[in-house]
């Protein structure tokens, strides 16, 4: 964390501001026929990389089989090309049946009427049985009471730490939670042994991620039901303080570390040895950096450990569609059919459903070392948290330029404070 490149979502941001729901909203649909012999195709429209394209394409076949009067065409792109993407093709007047929503925006783009509300496709006896959706997201994907997306997957946070790297600077491994002190303690270690040019940890204050999880030891939320922020200036200013002494005794990198690190993460350009990171990146981040990563226990000062069920991403429709009926169809097979379970594996988390659960080969290590983690977590897991504000996505990247101006010395932690939530005011409006 603290390593996500603003980009992100700042480029959803503008799209969203200059029509993206509207031209989803507004375009294709009835403009498009039932083909010969009563055949639909459904246009579908993920982010990844051609890994987890070749992964979708075969649940895609196997779909296509089971159901002949359905095709899927479908189009990925990675993250930060998929919303110009999404943009393009709804200006267009061609817009995605189904596609891929992320959960910081999956209450601006249900509130804006961007996405189909699918209460009448989804319960018992219908096109989506909902009643297998793992109790911990059940309710994610609701936006006033809407159901305007489905979890895919679902992941939690993990410290991401390079075990040898540790050993050998001679700092204690974070198999067991410690407080943030203590961890910082063992931190330093790690700098110290790198030198200053690997430092034991990634700025967990350069990023939402960190603040959230702080915020939630403390038994406070990011976001409330009401989109508004759930802490208040004090919370972030003890946060902020702590955060800004542990990187001037080294312990923690600097901004300097994350923008040297882009295009990559500081973790995978090894200038950091652990970082707060969903659990399901691991393997790819593993494979970045040249060496294993392990999944530790994130620190906390209290006996809340901040975490929590979050979906990885969310199937959606466009409300427009004239294919509502197929697209659910289609939502269903992804999240249920156990065979997809099996062949997407955790690529994308770990399964959204008791349908998918257990499906996933076991002898893949980095599918093991996944749900390991998540079965150590699970009592200490709490519910989905109500999902960012309208707003919230883009103030998160306003998040990170404070930060970065704070832990460059620039601001001091009053000031950024201030800046934070004098902008929140004016985001939130």
């Amino acid at each position: 964390m603290g390593s996500a490149a603003p980009s992100r979502r700042t480029t959803l941001s503008a799209l969203l501001a200059s029509g993206l729901g509207a031209a989803l909203t507004a375009c294709g649909g009835p403009s498009r026929s039932v083909g010969a012999g009563g055949s639909v195709t459904l246009r579908y429209f993920f982010w990844g990389d051609s890994g987890r394209a070749d992964l979708i394409n075969k649940c895609i076949a196997v779909f296509e089989r089971e159901h002949p009067k359905i095709k899927v065409k479908s189009s990925f792109a990675a993250f930060d090309s998929f919303w110009p993407k999404l943009s393009t093709a709804a200006a267009g007047g061609n817009p995605p049946d189904v596609m891929h929503v992320d959960y910081a925006w999956i209450r601006t783009l249900g509130e804006h009427g961007v996405l189909a509300d699918l209460n009448d496709l989804a319960g018992s006896g219908k096109e989506i049985d909902t009643s297998t959706v793992v109790e911990s997201v059940r309710t994610a994907g609701l936006v006033d009471d809407r159901r305007v997306g489905l979890p895919l997957s679902h992941n939690s946070v993990a410290l991401h730490y390079d075990a040898e790297v540790w050993a050998k600077a001679g700092a204690r491994s974070p198999t067991k939670r410690m407080d943030w002190d203590t961890f910082m303690e063992q931190s330093l270690k790690v700098s110290q042994y790198g030198r200053y040019k690997q430092f034991g940890m990634d700025n967990p204050g350069q990023n939402y991620l960190g603040v959230e999880i702080w915020m939630r030891q403390q038994g406070l939320q990011m976001w409330t039901e009401n989109g508004e922020l759930g802490f208040s200036p004090d919370d972030m200013r003890r946060y902020f303080t702590k955060v800004n002494e542990w990187r001037k005794e080294g312990a923690l990198g600097g901004p300097d570390v994350v923008l040297e690190s882009l295009p990559g993460y500081p973790i995978t350009t090894r200038r950091v040895a652990s970082n707060l990171e969903w659990d399901n990146q691991v393997g790819g981040r593993s494979d970045m950096r040249g060496s294993k990563l392990s999944l530790g226990q994130v620190p906390s000062d209290t006996s809340k450990s901040g975490i929590y069920s979050k979906p990885g991403m969310f199937l959606g429709a466009a409300a427009k569609s004239p294919y509502l009926s197929e697209a659910a169809q289609f939502i269903n097979f992804l999240i249920n059919d156990r065979r997809v379970g099996k062949i997407l594996g955790t690529n994308i988390g770990m399964p959204p459903t008791t349908s998918q659960e257990g499906a996933a080969d076991l002898s893949d290590p980095k599918v093991r070392q996944v749900q390991t983690y998540e079965k150590q977590v699970e009592k200490t897991l709490a519910s989905t948290p109500p999902p960012p504000a309208d707003g919230g996505a883009s103030l998160n990247v306003y998040l990170q330029r404070v930060a970065e101006k704070l832990f460059y010395d620039r601001i001091s932690v009053d000031q950024a404070v201030d800046l934070y939530f004098d902008q929140s005011k004016v985001t939130l409006a």
